[in-house]
């Protein structure tokens, strides 16, 4: 009867090893997998500025088009007016170069680097390499820079001179205490 006892827990103790082995088998399996999908998830990260897809600057998004009439694809999920703005700035971008805005963003923060006039709330780089344009977002979530951009627009089709257009902006946004 002892022989008939060893003989099962030997074959028990067997069972349970061909399962730990199993299980081990198992386990390390799934490592390797998450460690490739990992691997491939990391070499498929390309340099985003290159491949026009939209990347972080701080906290800004900026992506590249290429040209000035091609919209970034982030204002996709913005409002009819905000997508109509971000269209005029290629036909007031000169003007835009010239104007302050008065949101904050030419003072910078810790994030972002100071703004140098309304256009930058609209394009980060232009030309952007190869002659695009790298769009920002700043102005997405800005009243603000919207607001000025309407006045141009508006002023603009009325007949007004830059001047006019400048001073409209500077009286009805401009801090007292503010220095250009």
């Amino acid at each position: 009867m002892k022989q008939h006892r060893s003989a099962s827990s030997e074959s028990t103790e067997a069972d349970q090893q061909t399962a730990g082995s199993t299980s081990r088998g198992i386990m390390y399996a799934l490592l390797l997998g998450f460690a490739l999908i990992t691997l491939l998830t990391a070499c498929s990260v390309g340099d985003d500025k290159e491949s026009g897809e939209a990347h972080l600057h701080g906290t800004e998004t900026w992506q590249k088009t290429a040209s000035e009439t091609v919209l970034p694809a982030f204002l996709n999920e913005e409002t009819k007016l905000t997508q109509e703005l971000y269209s005029e700035v290629h036909n007031h971008s000169e003007l835009m170069s010239s104007i302050n805005c008065y949101c904050g963003c030419m003072e910078g923060t810790e994030d972002n680097e100071a703004h140098n006039s309304l256009l930058r709330c609209y394009w980060a780089e232009h030309p952007a390499d190869e002659g695009g344009v790298t769009w920002t977002d700043h102005t997405t979530t800005c009243g603000i820079c919207k607001k000025e951009m309407e006045m141009i627009v508006n002023l603009s089709k009325q007949g007004k001179s830059d001047d006019e257009i400048r001073k409209a902006i500077d009286d009805a946004y401009r801090p007292k205490n503010f220095k250009s």
